[in-house]
This record gives C-alpha cells, structure tokens and sequence, in this order.
C-alpha cells in the first residue's frame, strides 16, 4: 500500500506547494542528464521498425517501455503523488530484459554446437570441444583431443608423474648411499631379517640367537636411528661376550649400563660412545664385576667426579688396563692423569686423551714420557690449550715408544712445527703405519722433504692424514707420496689447498698407487676432471674419491666405473 508524503519547500516559489513522493537513484540520474522519456521511446521504436527484435519481444518490451514513460511522464507532469515501488518496477524491468538475452543465446547455441565440432588431432575422431577437451601438439600442429583420447593422455600424464616421483626417490637413495660411501643395490636377504629385526626391535624378547657380527651391524644401525635404548640393549647381552660396543648410549639409563657388568662380565674390551648417563656408581661397578677388562674407551662420560677416577684407577681392574682412551669431558683432571699413569702407565699399550678441559697443566702432560714404554696407539688431540702440547713433549715421548707406535694422532696440536717430524717421528718411528696431523698450521714443505726423504727405516705409512695443513705444497707432497706410494691405502689431504694440478701430472708420470683404497682431496681446488682421470689410472684398487668444493670436478672425467665419486654438487640430495 502506497503511502502519501506532503513536503513544503520553502525554497522554490513557483512550486510552493508540490506534493513529491522518493525518487530511485535512475529517476533522479534521468532528471539531472536532461533524458525526456518520449526520445527514449521513439528511438526505441526506431529500433523496431529495422527488424532488430522479432514481435513477441518487440510486444513485451513495448507494453514495459510504455510502461515506463506513463511513470516517468507521471513524475514530470503531476508531481503531486508518487509511490514508493518506483524502484521495485525498475528491478523487474532488468529482470526482464535479462531474459531476453537468455532467450537470444539459446537461439545462437545451436549454430554454436555446429561450429565446435572438431576432428581429435591423436585419433581424428570427429566431436564437439567443451572446455574439458584437451590441447595437444603434434607433427607442428596443434589441435585438441576427444573425449577417450583425453581420458589416456591424463592416465598417461599420471604415469608420467609417477614414474618421475620413484625416479627420484631412487636418486635420493643412490645420493645418500654415495654419501655414506656405501653402494646402493639389491639387500641380501641377511640385510632384509636385519632391517625386519631393527623395525620389530621392541619384540627383542622373542629373537634368538642371531650372532655376533649381526648383533654389530643391528647395533650400529639402532645407534644411527637413535633407537638403542634401555630396554633394546638387553639383545647385545651375552655371558660368552668378550667384546661390546654401543654408538650411542644416550638413551640407556644407568640401572640398564649396570647390567653391562652384570651379564658380561667376561667382557675384555668395552666402547660406550655417547655415553652421558654414565654415573658414578656405574664405573664403581664395573670397577667391582669386570675383573677381565682390559680396554676401556669412554666418550663423553661427563658426569663422572675426579674423585671417581681416581678410586677406579685404584681398583684391581683399573690397574689391569692395557688400553685408555676417554674424550669429551671437562671432569678428567690431572691428579685423574696421574692415578691413571702411576696404576698402569707401564702397561698402556693404547692411550687416548682428546678434548680434556680438565687438563689444563703442562706438567701434567710432561710426565707422559715418564711413564708410557710400551704404546701402540697414542692420540693426543685437542688440548684446551695449543701450547701445552709442544715439539719437546712429542719427541720425548717417541724416543721411549717410537720403536712400538704404530698409530700416532695430533689433530689440533697446532703449537707442534716441523722439528715433530724431523727430530722425533723421522729417527724414532720405525713401526709407524698411522700419522695424522690434522690442522697442524705450522707444517712446511720443509719439515716433510726432509722427513720423508731417504726414510730408510720406515717401511711406509698406511693411513695418513694432512687435512687443514694449510702451508704443504706440491714438493713436500710428492716427497712423502714418493715414500709411501706402495703402501699408502687411505689418505686425507683436505683443504691443503696450495696443491696445484702439477703435482697430480707428475703423479702421473712417476709414481703408482696399488693399494690406495680411499682418497680426499676436497677443497684444493686445482682438481677438476683429468686429475680425477689420473688418479682412476694410477690408483687402480681406489674405490671412494671425495672432492667436496672442488668445483672444476663434473660428471664428464673419464673414470673407472666402479671409483664412486662424491662431493659433485650433481651428488648432493
């Protein structure tokens, strides 16, 4: 129901007392532009008579239009009343109009559906494209698919994606493989019961006998998952055992390292890596129940007191050690040292002291060639301090083992020099096979030529190591590769990054390799494809050659194909 509005405008006096009703926003944009409803509908009706529109329309869309004019002439010549569903006419009209359109499209769509029909550029199958047709090229062309056609090409297209998905899965295998310096290939079906074993581990109640090389390799594979725990250790127990080793005890609590010393106390060699939980009362234990123990190496046992050391150096089995080695712990002090050299230095056959913050006096390290007589393994690395390990230390302590060393470690010594070599390895280290000297700054080609020049009394060196010695060149290089040329089998030269491509020329010129197994040379950067090449040939037995950073090395050197390459960036996951 309409209703009646009088307004009085003041403002206006020839129309001082005009009755107005609300105006739609189009009546109002009509009166401001000055659009008279008559033009509109003559030239409407222009329109008709050119034959744009048939007459049904022609009929509706008149009687709406004169509709419309008798409202907008209403609102011109008699202002006195107007109604409030001016705007809902307006709407129907669009609505309208709008089906009109509909009805016009529906009238095309069938010329369009003819004009679609196509031929399948795969098949040539006649069809009609819709917007799920598929566009291919082919032979240059390029055309769309039918119906079927598309429904394989997508199968297809799915394969595709797949087949790559499993491509490189395979290539991360292969990669991590290649960085673990292992061969990707088909398990043997030792390795599948193992993998089956290490993923049931928790079941470890229901295995039986399984060995003891698998036990290693189950253990190892357990420490890499960090899966080794309190309860899973209890498969590596065994009274028979002599031997025992775990990679990371970081996981077993101390009531389960108890039951090393309950269940295997034949044990003669024990290896606790990681092994942060271990407590006092835990190597009191073992002091107490491992009478056979004869080889102690300990990594990281942080928690354990200097008192503590002390009363197990005390104890009978401290005194039967033949080998000590710790690492990782700032509790191993001197008066530690010293209980440990006055119980069984004479007997220490392996002694291992990396990484001791404890240690921190010089005396302390002094009185290690009082002491040791009988080594054949000494590693002396990373001391909290470079000068408390220097070249009069060294040479005193291998003119009284230098005739039994047969290992000798200094990594991170970086106070030792040249006359290391030259007055204490060079005279008294007949039995060497072992040297590593790994970030000995100091080092010249010097030192190296004249040690390993004319050095008669060694046989040669098997594992050396010279990573990080930053001053070696070409010359002192080839004077220790001419020494021990055949016998070296591993050798790490790493970031001695002043070795230039003429030194594997002359390499390959002079000398042969035939037992050199394992070779770094990442970071020198003068390596590229045909050193790769030369050291295929001259070392026929070398199987893993690492070139991290050396980026003139590419997947074109012509090289063996069982030498497995790694440090390519084409190597990396």
């Amino acid at each position: 129901m309409a209703r009646r509005r009088n307004t009085q405008n003041n403002n206006n006096n020839t129309d001082n007392n005009a009755v107005r009703g609300p105006s739609s926003a189009l009546t109002s944009f009509l009166r401001e532009q000055g659009i008279n409803a008559n033009e509109i509908r003559l030239r409407y009706q222009e329109r008709l008579r050119n034959g744009n529109l048939d007459q049904e329309e022609t009929i509706e869309e008149d009687n709406e239009e004169n509709g419309d004019d008798e409202r907008i002439q209403a609102r011109s010549d008699d202002e006195e009343e107007v109604y409030s569903d001016d705007e809902n006419d307006e709407i129907q009209q669009m609505r309208e109009t709008a089906r009109v359109k509909r009805r016009r499209a529906n009238e095309y769509s069938s010329d369009d559906d003819e004009e679609a029909k196509n031929y399948c550029i795969e098949c040539d199958k006649e069809f009609i494209i819709s917007v799920y047709s598929k566009k291919k090229e082919k032979n240059g062309s390029i055309g769309y698919l039918c119906p079927e056609c598309t429904k394989l090409a997508i199968a297809h297209e799915k394969l595709t994606r797949k087949n790559e998905i499993e491509a490189r899965k395979r290539r991360k295998k292969i990669s991590a493989a290649l960085l673990n310096k292992e061969e990707f290939k088909i398990p043997s079906l030792q390795d599948i019961c193992i993998k089956i074993i290490t993923d049931n581990i928790e079941a470890v109640d229901l295995l039986g006998e399984i060995g003891v090389i698998n036990m290693k390799k189950i253990s190892r594979i357990l420490s890499k998952n960090r899966s080794l725990n309190s309860k899973t250790m209890s498969l590596f127990l065994d009274r028979s055992l002599k031997e025992l080793e775990f990679w990371d005890c970081s996981h077993i609590d101390r009531d389960a390292l108890n039951q090393i010393a309950s269940f295997c106390s034949d044990i003669e060699k024990l290896n606790l890596n990681m092994c942060g939980q271990l407590h006092n009362e835990n190597l009191q234990y073992f002091g107490t129940k491992l009478h056979k123990l004869q080889h102690l190496t300990l990594n990281g046992p942080f928690l354990i007191s200097d008192v503590m050391w002390q009363d197990f150096f005390d104890s009978e089995v401290g005194k039967n050690l033949k080998g000590f080695n710790i690492r990782n712990t700032h509790r191993f002090t001197g008066d530690s040292l010293i209980a440990l050299l006055d119980n069984c230095g004479p007997n220490l056959e392996a002694l291992t002291l990396s990484k001791l913050d404890g240690l921190t006096n010089k005396a302390h390290y002094d009185i290690l060639a009082h002491y040791l007589q009988n080594l054949k393994h000494l590693e002396i690395s990373y001391p909290n301090k470079e000068e408390l390990i220097d070249d009069d230390l060294m040479v005193n302590i291998l003119a009284t083992n230098g005739g039994t060393l047969e290992t000798l470690i200094l990594d991170g010594c970086s106070d030792l020099t040249d006359q290391l070599l030259i007055s204490g390895i060079k005279p008294f280290c007949t039995a060497l096979s072992k040297l590593s000297l790994a970030k000995l700054d100091q080092l010249t080609d010097s030192g190296l030529t004249q040690t390993f020049t004319n050095w008669t009394i060694n046989g040669g060196l098997m594992d050396v190591n010279f990573s990080r010695c930053l001053h070696l060149t070409d010359d002192g290089m080839f004077a220790f590769l001419e020494h021990s040329s055949q016998t070296i089998v591993e050798l790490n030269l790493n970031s001695v990054k002043e070795l230039s491509k003429g030194l594997f020329t002359k390499l390959s010129r002079k000398l042969y390799f035939p037992l050199l197994t394992t070779l770094d040379i990442g970071f020198v950067r003068s390596v590229d494809d045909s050193v790769l090449s030369i050291l295929s040939r001259v070392a026929p037995k070398l199987k893993i050659l690492e070139v991290y950073g050396d980026n003139k090395c590419t997947p074109k050197a012509l090289v063996r194909d069982d030498l497995r390459i790694i440090g390519r960036e084409i190597d990396s996951i």
